[in-house]
């Protein structure tokens, strides 16, 4: 016997902004820096 189509829902999580935190200047940099070098330590000339 078959059993009855339950077509899926669909639940907001949030915005892609919220859920990667891309409105957000961290305190930490990226790959090109050692690890843990803070936003401050660095100069731009």
């Amino acid at each position: 016997m078959r059993s009855e189509y339950v077509a899926p829902e669909i639940e907001e999580l949030g915005t892609v902004a919220e859920l990667t935190l891309g409105e957000a200047e961290g305190s930490k940099l990226d790959a090109d820096f050692a690890a843990g070098t803070l936003f401050g330590d660095i100069t731009f000339s």
